[in-house]
């Protein structure tokens, strides 16, 4: 850079510092006549030759093995995070180092299109870089970046990424992130996922926290399915893990034909739970089920649970679903804990509990 583009640069350096200085006091910035809108933009159009400028930068950032230089005043105007981590003062360069987390080390090309942003106010985003600038922009809390990155990673969300997302979102702690991650996990995208090696592979918390969400688009039995399929993918070293998860199973939202067909048949004969569990699970189901004699509709998803309980049930509705419950007919009873019983008459014969007929499930 020639003597004069430098101290042109410089000069406009100077000029900015003084904007943010004024910025940053309310009362001074009253007092203040209205810039001219063309001063301002030809101010903003030389300021943006600061960027990457290693002349007039007062600040390094380090990327691994890469430095990006940079202005603290700049970064103050964008993050305050930034200049708030592993901060050091190189005597030789006479700058401030300021070294990134370790996990951005491999984002150098993202993090210097990020802070070259800082100059311009302009960034490309696109589905190939969308994921490592909302990382960035959320560690560091650049707020209008993440803004405007948000659509598009929500818009990014199928089948194939979500796994991706998801983990995104909760590595990030992100609230919006994850529940637009739950609010597109629809039968489709469930279907797609469960026949992954992904999905039985995933970590407790993951499962745990899909599991618990009302924003999931799907019928309450597929979502027992979903859990049943993680937990006996590992049952001996998932076992004490299911009561936890089919805790969270809404089964007054799962129709009493499932219920009978799926739902106690996985129970009664399922290899992932102890005789503890199973017991306790059928206490659970027995109860929600008492919470709704007439069942809902199969495919009824708890997503539509607030809707139905505040719109009145037409007659027509009820006495459909009451006829299907009085021809059920189901009845568990208590545990026959005698092993020399011959008492093996109950709906699922001899399985790892057997239960007779001595209660009705749905009274």
């Amino acid at each position: 850079m020639n003597n004069r583009k430098h101290a042109q640069v410089k000069s406009s350096y100077k000029t900015w510092q003084a904007m943010a200085s004024e910025s940053a006091s309310p009362d001074t910035k009253k007092t203040q006549p209205k810039l001219n809108d063309e001063w301002q933009k030809n101010l903003v159009t030389r300021l943006s030759l600061l960027q990457l400028d290693d002349g007039t930068s007062d600040v390094d950032i380090i990327v691994g093995e890469h430095k990006i230089p940079s202005h603290k005043t700049v970064l103050l105007l964008n993050s305050d995070l930034l200049t708030a981590g592993e901060i050091s003062y190189n005597s030789k360069s006479q700058k401030m180092e300021i070294e990134l987390l370790p996990e951005f080390s491999a984002m150098f090309e993202i993090v210097k299109t990020v802070i070259q942003s800082f100059y311009t106010g302009k960034i490309s985003v696109s589905h190939e870089n969308a994921k490592g600038i909302y990382k960035f922009a959320s560690c560091y809390s650049v707020s209008w970046l993440t803004e405007q990155t948000f659509p598009i990673l929500k818009g990014m969300i199928n089948a194939q990424t979500f796994a991706e997302l998801f983990d995104l979102a909760q590595n990030l702690s992100c609230k919006s992130l994850t529940t637009a991650c739950l609010q597109k996990f629809d039968e489709k995208l469930a279907a797609a996922m469960t026949s992954t090696p992904e999905w039985l592979e995933q970590d407790y918390y993951r499962v745990k926290l899909i599991s618990l969400s009302t924003d999931v688009q799907i019928p309450e039995i597929k979502m027992f399915e979903m859990v049943c399929k993680w937990l006996d993918h590992k049952p001996l070293e998932r076992n004490s893990l299911s009561l936890s998860l089919l805790s969270n199973i809404h089964f007054d939202l799962i129709d009493h034909t499932n219920l009978i067909n799926q739902v106690f048949t996985w129970i009664n004969n399922s290899n992932s739970i102890d005789d503890k569990v199973r017991l306790n699970l059928f206490k659970i189901v027995s109860t929600s089920s008492q919470k709704n004699k007439l069942g809902y509709p199969a495919g009824f998803s708890r997503s539509k649970l607030s809707t139905q309980e505040s719109a009145s049930s037409t007659s027509s509705t009820v006495s459909t679903v009451s006829t299907a419950s009085s021809s059920i007919g189901f009845s568990f009873g208590s545990v026959n804990t005698n092993p020399n019983s011959q008492s093996n008459s109950g709906l699922f014969g001899s399985g790892p509990t057997n239960f007779g007929n001595t209660g009705s499930l749905f009274g």
